[in-house]
């Protein structure tokens, strides 16, 4: 079976986007203009507008703070970043909370984490076109 790569070459996007609903809207049309493939445009959208609106609906960002946007897309790998300056969250409490964004990720992402290193937070998910674990759970 011959699997079509994501593109040519490896692709980056990088975007500091403001603490503003259009930062979501910003993030997929950079992400589309880096070849963005259809058939893992719906579930990329998807998680990445997850993660940015999490970013400026939770993160207590001022108008002068920004949001991190990282994407990179190497033959058939995907991985998003998101970062900020807010607190962060722990991820294990806020999966057991009312939102669907985590739980959303939890079920479509290849692999996804939060690192609170350091000052701010970055939530960062994976999707890998070969795994057989498309829906996978996350344990504990």
């Amino acid at each position: 079976m011959t699997v079509t790569p994501i593109a040519e070459r490896a692709a980056d996007v990088v975007l500091a986007l403001p603490p503003e609903p259009v930062a979501a809207r910003m993030a997929r049309q950079a992400l589309h203009e880096a070849r963005l493939p259809e058939d893992l445009e719906h579930t990329v959208d998807l998680l990445a507008t997850e993660i940015v609106a999490n970013a400026v609906r939770h993160a207590d960002l001022g108008p002068g703070d920004r949001i991190l946007f990282a994407a990179r897309f190497v033959d058939d790998h995907i991985r998003i970043e998101v970062a900020d300056p807010g607190p962060g969250f722990e991820p294990h409490r806020a999966l057991a909370g009312s939102g669907f964004g985590l739980r959303m990720l939890d079920k479509l992402a290849t692999d996804w984490g939060v690192d609170r290193r350091g000052p701010g937070c970055r939530v960062w998910f994976e999707l890998d076109r070969r795994s057989r674990r498309r829906f996978p759970r996350r344990e504990g």
